[in-house]
């Protein structure tokens, strides 16, 4: 069986939804490797898809993608669509609050674009149960495959923090403004804590923001609560093949992750939690009905399930290095044995045999 990925323009779900799974499995995909800049001429990306039986388009978003899509199925290809995303957005999201215009309309046509081609793929694969049963109102053949890592992408002994100050991170879209803004005080009074360093990693840093002002104006919110915080150590959006590197090398102590209890956040997967826990940093995440990080127990992680208990469980923590290390020790562990895509390549293998002998 040949199976063929083809990429959209987001590098980052890209890899772990594609890459990682076609790595594992031996096939093939538009990219080389994980650099945008690793695409494969149109030449060579038609004829391997061509060549192909199975052809799975991640956030197929464009018009482009749908014609291609189009053409493969005339061809007797069966295509898949596959997303770790939603695209519906609450009011509280930072996209949904721009005002910029056009903006709405855009989105109802990117969003019906999404839609026509899901209702023409073949199969729909999801990283959640939230996006399953989203997927589930216009496809009558949607499979979970949920997110996973490969060890092989990561340190076997990963950098430690040696200094003198716990490093606590913000990582990913738990940077973004209804996330964090129950958590202002809290933050305030965690920079001002001369044992403590804040690090936050994402958004544009100070000097690539006017770069693109859409997206300055996406996240103006963000910028002026980060800006006033002074004991702040900020690391700019990367791209993907930087980002494991990144994230070692800022040796955190600690991950926290704020998540609003909205519909887009309980569509997105653990993954954040996969890759703080194979860098051996212990996670504190927010727990809510759905959510994503249910599985934490208290030993491989902490889950916040009650607001007011955020500062006792960080402090917890940044007061306990022997805590720490051994939480993110067993973090690792766990997601070693229930994460691996070693273990679990052939969740793709089967789906796509059952979708072929259909």
């Amino acid at each position: 069986m040949k199976v063929f990925f083809v990429s959209s323009g987001y590098m980052g779900c890209y890899y772990v939804r594609c890459l990682v799974p076609l790595m594992a499995n031996g096939w093939k995909g538009s990219h080389f490797g994980v650099s945008t800049s690793s695409l494969k001429p149109s030449e060579l990306v038609m004829k391997q898809m061509m060549d192909s039986d199975v052809v799975v388009f991640h956030r197929a978003n464009t018009n482009w993608h749908h014609r291609v899509g189009m053409l493969l199925r005339e061809a007797g290809k069966k295509v898949v669509f596959d997303n770790d995303d939603t695209f519906i957005l609450d009011d509280s999201h930072a996209f949904k609050q721009l005002d910029e215009k056009g903006f709405e309309q855009n989105k109802e046509k990117m969003n019906n674009v999404v839609n026509n081609f899901i209702i023409n793929s073949d199969m729909v694969t999801a990283s959640t149960p939230m996006l399953k049963k989203e997927y589930e109102r216009l496809h009558d053949n949607v499979v979970l495959l949920p997110n996973y890592i490969n060890p092989d992408d990561w340190s076997e002994e990963p950098l430690k923090n040696e200094g003198d100050k716990v490093r606590i991170g913000l990582i990913g879209s738990s940077a973004y403004h209804c996330d964090f803004e129950p958590m202002q005080d809290l933050i305030r009074k965690l920079a001002d804590n001369p044992k403590i360093q804040l690090v936050l990693f994402g958004l544009h840093g100070r000097k690539h923001r006017g770069e693109n002002p859409l997206v300055d104006k996406v996240h103006y919110r963000e910028y002026m609560f980060w800006d006033t915080i002074k004991n702040l150590e900020h690391v700019s959006w990367c791209p993907m093949e930087d980002y494991i590197d990144n994230l070692e090398q800022l040796k955190l102590d600690m991950v926290i992750i704020p998540r609003k209890d909205n519909y887009f956040n309980r569509c997105k997967s653990n993954i954040k939690y996969l890759e703080c826990a194979m860098t051996e940093i212990p996670v504190i995440a927010q727990g809510f009905e759905d959510g994503p990080y249910q599985d934490l127990d208290g030993f491989n992680g902490i889950r916040i399930d009650d607001n007011n208990d955020w500062e006792k469980e960080i402090m917890r923590l940044v007061d306990d290095k022997e805590l720490r290390r051994h939480m993110g020790k067993q973090a690792k562990k766990y997601v070693l044995k229930n994460y691996n895509i070693k273990d679990h390549k052939d969740k793709w293998v089967n789906a796509y045999k059952k979708l072929i002998n259909k």
